[in-house]
């Protein structure tokens, strides 16, 4: 079966997250980042607040820390509203979270798909509904479920 573009660049994403699942998870990050010890705490706010105040712009960046922080508890473990919001996937595959099921090798390309019109969805309100999601991407007028 030929994949386009995107769905290559959905599954190497997909690969290389799952290579690095347990860091990320952790908290942690696959690459050291610096030899240098960090500042204690409040002095790392310190330093924040100064270089805020020095700065002429600010752009503000967010990865799943953001989407965390608004309430996705989702993410990593199988929370109640994982098993509400992916309940179908809960009940047969028992996913300890959305990125579980980001990692699972699919038997079918619908099963994939139904999936990441399921996750897309919570994890980027800006593309609607799982079905909407669906259509979205397959050009197909159907539902789901």
């Amino acid at each position: 079966m030929t994949q386009s573009l995107y769905e290559q660049l959905v599954m190497q994403t997909q690969m290389n997250y799952s290579q690095y699942y347990g860091v990320y998870a952790s908290g942690k990050t696959p690459v050291k980042l610096t030899e240098r010890q960090p500042l204690p705490y409040d002095q790392q706010i310190k330093v924040f607040a100064e270089k805020v105040k020095e700065a002429d712009h600010i752009i503000v960046g967010g990865a799943s820390g953001l989407s965390a922080a608004g309430g996705g508890d989702f993410y990593y473990a199988a929370t109640p509203s994982y098993q509400q919001a992916f309940k179908r996937f809960y009940e047969k595959y028992h996913f300890t979270g959305a990125f579980a099921g980001m990692r699972h090798r699919w038997s079918s390309r619908g099963e994939f798909w139904g999936y990441l019109a399921t996750f897309l969805p919570l994890s980027m309100p800006q593309f609607g509904s799982p079905t909407r999601t669906f259509r979205r991407f397959s050009g197909i007028r159907t539902t789901l479920f």
